[in-house]
This record gives C-alpha cells, sequence and structure tokens, in this order.
C-alpha cells in the first residue's frame, strides 16, 4: 500500500471542480461541467460529461476545453452549448459561437456565431434559440481615441472590469440567418429567467434604470410570439431573488430590506398582478451556500427550483449547506442529511442531482432519491485517496455574551503530544459567509506544514438568520469581540496551540478585520491581510458595491455621516500598528478596490512597520477561488513563507 503524503500547494491543479449538473428531459441522464486548472496556458479547462442513470455510466463528452454555458436541446437527444474552441483573439469576449452535440454519438455541429457574448441559451420551435446576451453600446469616437464614456453606477464590475452601461438582455438568435433581435429594453439588465415548458413565454427578474442601479428589481413575463411584457410586480418595492412558474402560478423569492437591510433574508412568496402571499413566514435562511471554500469553479448561482409540487432551496445552517425541500402542506424536509456542502442542484420527477462536498472528499455528483444520497462520480478519489488529510475538530464556546459559537481547531499534520506550535487565525469573509468543516486547500496545506489552523464563525455570519447575520454599525466591535473570546479560549484550552507565534489572515471581510486586530492589539507576530479593506470613505466612491453597500454597513457616507464610516476604518488607527504584516491584493479587484491596499501599504511603510505587498497582475477579487493557476500557486507561498518567516 501506498504511503500517504502531505498536501502540497499544487495538489489543486490536480483537483477536479463539478458544477451546474442537468438532467435531461426524460430525466435519465444528468449532465454537468467538470473543469481543471491548466498550468500552461494559467487558466482552466472546462469541459461537459454526461452521467447516464440507466446503466450507471459516466462519460466525457467534450474535449476542447473551452466550453461555457450550455442545456439540453428540447427532445433530450443533444447539448446545445456555448464555446470558445475556436474563437480568435480579436473576437475574445465580443461574440459566442453555440454547438450542438449529439449524446449518443457523434461529432459537435457549430450552429453559428451569436454577434455578442452568450451567457444562456434555450432552444425554441421552429428553429431558432432564446438567448441571454450582453450589449454594451456604442458611444461616438471619431478619434478611435483610447477611452471609456460612463453615465451610471456601477460603471465597474469586480471579475469583469470597467462594463459601463452594459446590459444583459433577452434575444432571439436564428441560426439560419444568423440574425440576433434583442427583446428586451434598452436599459433593462435581466438578472434570471425561466423559459415556459410550452417554450412560448419566458418569465424573468431584471433591473431597468439609467444613471444609479436601484436596490428594488421586478419580476416580468414576456410572451415570445410578439415580444410583449407584463411586469408582475407593479408598485411593489422588493429585491427578488429568482422566480418560477409552479402550474399557472408564480413563486418568488424576494426580501423587502426594510428590516435587516442588503443583506436580509428572502422568503417564499406567491405573485400575482403586484400582490404578493408569503408561503414561509418563519423561513430565516440567505436560501443561497454562504460557504467558503477554495476548492470550487464554474458554479451557477441559484435559489430555488420548483418540481412535482414541491420547492427545492439551498440553506446555509450553521456550518453546513443543505438541500431543502417544501412540500405541498408547507413542510419544510432536509434531503442532503450527510453532504457537508451542496454547490448545485436540479430537480426532476422527484429526483434531485447535487455537486457537493462529504467529508473531506472533494466535489462529486450526488443522486438524492427516496431519502437516500448516492455517490454517482468519484472524479477526485483516486488522487485524494494519496493525502495525509488533518480533520477540522468542531467545538463551541461561550462568547463572554452567553452567546454559544461555532470554532474549529485543525492540528499539525503528526502533531506530538505536549508539544506548541504556532498557530494560524483564518477569518472567513463576507462578513455573511461562513466555515465548516469540508476541505479548504490552503488550511490543509498550513497544517501539513506544521502550524496549527484554527477558525470560527463570529456575529455577523451566515446560517445562524437574520438577527446574527446583522452587524450593521458594530464592525469591529461586535466581531472583534467574539475574535477576542475565540483566540482566548482557544489559548486556554488547546494546549497544542504557542500563544507566542500567533498570525492572523483573510480576505475580503477577512482582510478588512484583520486591519482591524492589527491596528487594535500586539497579540500577533505576524499577520496577512487579502483583498482587503482599510477606509470606508474611498472605498464608496472606488467599489463595484460601495456607494449601496459601504453606507448600509457602517451607517456613514462620504456625502452623509463621514464619521461612522471613519471610525470604521482601520486606517483611521494605523499608528497602533506594529505587526508585520503582508498585503495581498490584485490590480482588477473592484470589489475591495486596489487603491485600499495601496493606502494600507503606504501609511505602514511611512510608519516603519515591517511591510511586504504583493500585488498580482490580472486577477481579481476572486484571487484565491478562482484567479489565475499560477497566481493562486504564488499566493499560497507568499503567505506560507511569510507565516514560516516570522512564526517558526
Amino acid at each position: 500500500m501506498t504511503a500517504l503524503r502531505p498536501v502540497e500547494h499544487a495538489d489543486l491543479t490536480n483537483f477536479q471542480f463539478l458544477a451546474r449538473p442537468a438532467f435531461s428531459p426524460d430525466g435519465t441522464a444528468i449532465a454537468y461541467a467538470v473543469s481543471r486548472a491548466n498550468l500552461e496556458k494559467d487558466g482552466y479547462d472546462t469541459n461537459l460529461w454526461l452521467y447516464d442513470l440507466k446503466n450507471s455510466s459516466n462519460v466525457q463528452l467534450t474535449f476542447s476545453g473551452a466550453e461555457k454555458a450550455f442545456r439540453w436541446s428540447a427532445d433530450g437527444q443533444s447539448l446545445l452549448f456555448v464555446s470558445a474552441r475556436n474563437e480568435k483573439e480579436e473576437n475574445k469576449g465580443k461574440t459566442s459561437e453555440i454547438f450542438r452535440l449529439p449524446v449518443r454519438g457523434g461529432e459537435a455541429e457549430s450552429l453559428g456565431v451569436v454577434p455578442q457574448p452568450v451567457c444562456g441559451l434555450w432552444e425554441l420551435e421552429g428553429g431558432c434559440f432564446l438567448v441571454l446576451a450582453h450589449y454594451t453600446p456604442e458611444f461616438s469616437n471619431p478619434e478611435n481615441a483610447r477611452y471609456q464614456v460612463f453615465t451610471q453606477i456601477p460603471f465597474t464590475t469586480n471579475g469583469e472590469g470597467f462594463t459601463g452601461q452594459r446590459r444583459t438582455a433577452l434575444a432571439l438568435w436564428n441560426p439560419a440567418t444568423g440574425e440576433l433581435k434583442r427583446l428586451s429594453g434598452e436599459h433593462m439588465d435581466v438578472e434570471r429567467c425561466e423559459l415556459s415548458e410550452d417554450r412560448k413565454k419566458v418569465l424573468f427578474v431584471a433591473l431597468d434604470y439609467t444613471d444609479v442601479m436601484p436596490m428594488h428589481n421586478h419580476v416580468w413575463e414576456m410572451n415570445l410570439s410578439d415580444g410583449s411584457m407584463v411586469c408582475l410586480s407593479e408598485g411593489l418595492e422588493y429585491s427578488f431573488k429568482e422566480a418560477h412558474w409552479t402550474g399557472s402560478s408564480v413563486i418568488v423569492a424576494a426580501s423587502d430590506r426594510k428590516t435587516y437591510g442588503i443583506n436580509e433574508n428572502p422568503k417564499l412568496f406567491t405573485l400575482e398582478r403586484g400582490a404578493m402571499k408569503c408561503l414561509t413566514p418563519d423561513l430565516d435562511s440567505d436560501m443561497h451556500n454562504a460557504l467558503v471554500c477554495d476548492s470550487r469553479f464554474g458554479l451557477a448561482s441559484q435559489v430555488f427550483e420548483v418540481d412535482s409540487g414541491c420547492t427545492y432551496y439551498l440553506s446555509t445552517d450553521g456550518y453546513v449547506c443543505r438541500l431543502h425541500r417544501i412540500g405541498a402542506g408547507s413542510d419544510d424536509t432536509v434531503v442532503s442529511p450527510s453532504l457537508a456542502s451542496v454547490d448545485n442542484f436540479d430537480c426532476a420527477g422527484g429526483k434531485v442531482a447535487a455537486v457537493g462536498f462529504k467529508g473531506l472528499e472533494l466535489q462529486e455528483l450526488y443522486l438524492i432519491e427516496d431519502g437516500k444520497e448516492i455517490q454517482l462520480t468519484h472524479m477526485n478519489d483516486g488522487f485524494m485517496s494519496g493525502l495525509d488529510l488533518v480533520q477540522p475538530q468542531h467545538f463551541q464556546f461561550d462568547n463572554g455574551e452567553g452567546l454559544m459559537l461555532d470554532g474549529w481547531y485543525m492540528k499539525p499534520l503528526h502533531a506530538q503530544e505536549g508539544r506548541r506550535y504556532p498557530t494560524i487565525f483564518h477569518i472567513h469573509g463576507g462578513p455573511k459567509g461562513a466555515f465548516g468543516g469540508h476541505y479548504f486547500h490552503e488550511m490543509q496545506c498550513w497544517a501539513a506544514r506544521g502550524f496549527a489552523v484554527i477558525y470560527t464563525n463570529p456575529r455577523g455570519s451566515d446560517g445562524r438568520g437574520n438577527e446574527f447575520a446583522d452587524i450593521r454599525e458594530y464592525y469591529g466591535i461586535k466581531d472583534y469581540s467574539d475574535f477576542t473570546a475565540f483566540i482566548d479560549w482557544c489559548c486556554a484550552n488547546l494546549s497544542f496551540i504557542d500563544p507566542e507565534n500567533m498570525g492572523v489572515t483573510g480576505g475580503s471581510y477577512g482582510g478588512y478585520m484583520t486591519n482591524w486586530i492589527v491596528t487594535h492589539t500586539d497579540r500577533f507576530k505576524a499577520a496577512v491581510t487579502q483583498r482587503s479593506i482599510c477606509n470606508w470613505i474611498s472605498m464608496t466612491g472606488c467599489s463595484d458595491i460601495g456607494y449601496y453597500f459601504d453606507e448600509n454597513e457602517t451607517g456613514g457616507a462620504p456625502w452623509g455621516s463621514v464619521e461612522k464610516a471613519w471610525n470604521a476604518s482601520p486606517l483611521k488607527y494605523i499608528t497602533n500598528a506594529k505587526t508585520p504584516l503582508l498585503i495581498i491584493h490584485a490590480n482588477e479587484d473592484h470589489r475591495c478596490p486596489a487603491e485600499q491596499a495601496f493606502q494600507m501599504f503606504t501609511a505602514l511603510r511611512v510608519l516603519g512597520v515591517e511591510t511586504k505587498f504583493c500585488f498580482f497582475d490580472g486577477d481579481n477579487h476572486e484571487l484565491s477561488r478562482s484567479g489565475h493557476p499560477r497566481s493562486r500557486l504564488a499566493r499560497l507561498r507568499e503567505i506560507t513563507q511569510w507565516f514560516e518567516d516570522h512564526l517558526k
């Protein structure tokens, strides 16, 4: 038997990331996407696979590595998909080629090139397609100068750059003629849509604006025969997450955001011509997977699905993400009790196809039927079976205010009894994210290199309802108090931790709290702040979400209660900082813009604090999760080496 070996940074290039399972129309097969890092091209290869439930076969259908959105054909005999396999550099991001692939054998056939980037497609009668396409309006530029024109906010989108007045629109594409006819309005931005069973109508959620993107959107129904539209939510002020038909009725997930602000958990409602009836008055779930993880790629964003008279939705329950089913009698049942994290799912005839994590295993495809979870694929078993992993140990502790919080510790790999080890305190992003006990690559890497790792879900985290998650105007207060109680508990109760050699790190909100910690205590010997915030005032005008997110979270804005925003900014307290700090940021981060890192680095250098700044070119806020593979490996190396140099 081959001996197990410790986890290495480069192991992530061997992981296979599963996403977007989709049942065939007859429910006998599941198509899904599989992605893998490609170091040579410094990107990811994505191909389509098919699991046949009738003969339990799992077959790779495409091999170009360039597949994107896909959908089953109406007859279930083919997969329709967007691919960049023939894309030329000069057309990158400007057009989309659509293919048809028979699932029972045969070559992929190109149906033509759509003259806009396509992110969704549905086959209609008569050979035409309904597509979701990105439209960017042109502006007069007779000099052919290199500049852009912005007339709205937001004008940037993290992961996509400067998007200006771009809109995602519904359109009809005719492969025979190449004609693309835009259906939704010039200023309408379509977020989610569903085609009716007869393929004659489409139900969708959209924003319609010109100057400033509003916080409320609407639900629309479109007749595809003539393009006529009806707004089903006229006069309502809600944030609609998703809408689905169930028979002749429409069910939506929505929140009015009046009690807990922009992050308020949605509920399920029926919607009919401006009238809503709540179906789940006691539901207090964000209805999505909030578990943070660095071992996923290419997942679809989804809220709920309707099938066979039942509603299925994702829910972060404490520190696991489960799939729930609400039946006709409003009974709410967990249908995935043993999966630690359900990432994507599809429903058909009472069956569920789910991609998720179980224990310390990476993602696999599961079939949930008749109360059973059946693992269908073993894409990662062979590789993972050779790794010596550390099992995170869950515990609860009192935060000092009578509230029990969840925490975890990971001992160093093969830790020796009676010995103390340098310890890394890891803080998740969000703040409305959550840690769990599933596989987390960077933490396994640290444990493999002799570090103890500790982490917790403080107030502000997801998984415990609106009240627990609401720390608006209490950033650096409630959460910092919980972190202090957590560290105190760990130092008092975990004998393998070395209190004199502790480091702290986190990204996004976790980076913000890392900045807050080093400007409020010298307890940690080293720190790494990633894609962080240090100045709420400047972030408001630079982030793609800053103009509404920042004031919601801090209660302050440059044009309002500026003191509140400044009081919550770590930069205000920068003269207190003494801890050696490594700063990780990316130049295309439009969520927590790079200027935040510039300010932190400049201030610490001027003040003489040991500081190093790693600035990644061509990556964005998702650097640690879906960044360029070489950048991800370099990031892991820099972080680990910083802690090696300062804690050992």
